[in-house]
């Protein structure tokens, strides 16, 4: 249902889709923590900074939007991956999926803007692949060895 709404296969209302990637994740609650209290390390492309950032582009309150994320895990980094979306746009595969317009890519970049807090890590996108790589490859590797020390699991946006 999300794929074929995604390349403009169905249509749906943009609270219904909101809530669908919500409870994609949710779906996938329960595995995750298996997943993270045996050690396993997870890395999650987008998740619910990005439902919040694309549906507030939309229109949609940004409260409205946190509200089923409530009770995910909060994950222990944030990489944003910092590009204009002019420069993605010159990027191959762009443009295939419904929110690839170059217009909308804008107001999503400033609905990010406003989520992000210093706790966010940023990794300047426009290099070369390469250079990208090696930058998340540190941040990311930082990440895990505070892990590590034992942090606890916390939570999205508390009520």
């Amino acid at each position: 249902m999300i794929s074929s709404y995604l390349t403009n296969i169905s249509q749906l209302d943009d609270h219904t889709i909101h809530l669908l990637f919500s409870a994609n994740r949710w779906e996938k609650r329960s595995l995750m923590e298996t997943k993270l209290k045996a050690g396993t390390t997870l890395i999650v492309d987008r998740y619910s900074y990005s439902g919040v950032a694309f549906s507030s582009s939309k229109g949609l309150d940004i409260e409205w939007c946190k509200a089923p994320e409530v009770g995910l895990f909060a994950p222990d980094a944030v990489i944003f991956l910092d590009i204009s979306p002019e420069k993605a746009a010159e990027r191959g595969g762009y443009g295939g999926e419904r929110y690839e317009k170059l217009e909308f890519q804008r107001k999503v970049a400033e609905s990010y803007k406003a989520l992000h807090d210093a706790s966010w890590k940023i990794v300047d996108a426009c290099p070369s692949m390469e250079d990208v790589e090696k930058q998340l490859q540190d941040v990311v590797l930082d990440s895990v060895m505070e892990c590590q020390k034992g942090k606890p699991l916390s939570h999205l946006w508390s009520l």
